[in-house]
């Protein structure tokens, strides 16, 4: 694509070649986002932005690439709380022992991601900023409860919880100067486990027209997320104030569930595209819930 890590921007002839900084901490980082001029992109994939510039769509003239930023290429488990730094790759996640039983619908997520080339390039940073209402990765945090851990050169720091994160499709709280540095969950306790389950037009390489990521934790209730159903993935809190009225009120198990799968629908706000109509994708949700539902549900009589 003709990067060049010395040229200075040129756009000649259809040549695009960006000036190239390379941090190599976050404070480094930092500083350089708050520099002049102030249109600059990160980079560390590059699986959307590379394919983005390559087709014309975006010409940053500016690039900090971090790739050389090991802090934001750290997956730790401090006791029970998980600190992914955003430039972790969904390789890395879905291949992480430490995740893999009490955040099992983070690393089912991460593992629905593209290809395994992709998963070994694609970070968890990217997929959140994004902010697309498919985003595997972002639907599974939400019923972890995670925020986002943001850095401004001002030398602020703030939580975001991801639920308020997103804005719309494309659209998330972040400021062009700001740098996401990781994302943070407690696990869930012992024993809990969680699922994550979409539906594409193929097996593999797909984008969801619709998934689902559900939690069961005793003693606090169910949490549903919604991914490609909504402006940006959504929580089903309907559905899961619903599950904590009737759950263990000696109704019938399975009706209980297909009536939390049905609120469920609520939460949604599907639209008719290329992909599938809104009355398919509305369907989707119910039959996705319930499954996922009925899962967690099993795996909590263990």
């Amino acid at each position: 694509m003709g990067f060049s890590p010395t040229a200075a921007p040129r756009e000649e002839a259809g040549m695009y070649e960006p000036r190239w900084l390379r941090p190599r901490s976050v404070d480094e980082c930092i500083e350089m986002l708050g520099e002049k001029p102030t249109s600059k992109r990160l980079i560390a994939g590059g699986t959307d932005l590379a394919v983005r510039i390559g087709a014309g769509v975006e010409r940053p003239p500016v690039l900090v690439d971090l790739g050389l930023v090991d802090e934001l290429r750290t997956l730790r488990v401090d006791g029970d709380r998980v600190v992914l730094g955003s430039a972790v790759t969904h390789g890395a996640i879905a291949g992480s022992d430490a995740l893999a039983s009490r955040a099992r619908a983070l690393t089912q997520a991460c593992r629905a991601v593209g290809s395994p080339q992709i998963r070994s390039r694609a970070t968890i940073g990217g997929n959140i900023a994004n902010a697309s209402p498919a985003a595997d990765g972002a639907t599974a945090l939400l019923v972890l409860d995670a925020e986002a851990r943001v850095r401004r050169p001002d030398g602020s720091e703030r939580a975001v919880p991801l639920e308020r994160f997103f804005k719309g499709p494309g659209e998330c709280c972040l400021e062009s100067c700001d740098l996401l540095e990781a994302v943070e969950f407690d696990l869930p306790p012992e024993g809990v486990r969680s699922v994550y389950i979409k539906a594409g037009q193929r097996n593999a390489l797909a984008i969801a027209i619709a998934s689902v990521a559900a939690v069961l934790i005793p003693g606090e209730g169910v949490r549903i997320a919604l991914g490609s159903v909504a402006p940006t993935p959504v929580r089903a809190r309907g559905a899961e104030s619903l599950f904590a009225e009737t759950w263990g009120s000696g109704g019938d198990v399975d009706a209980i569930l297909e009536e939390v799968a049905e609120k469920a629908v609520e939460a949604s706000s599907c639209i008719e595209d290329v992909r599938a109509t809104a009355s398919y994708r509305r369907r989707l949700v119910r039959a996705l819930t319930l499954r996922a539902l009925r899962e967690v549900c099993r795996q909590g009589e263990h």
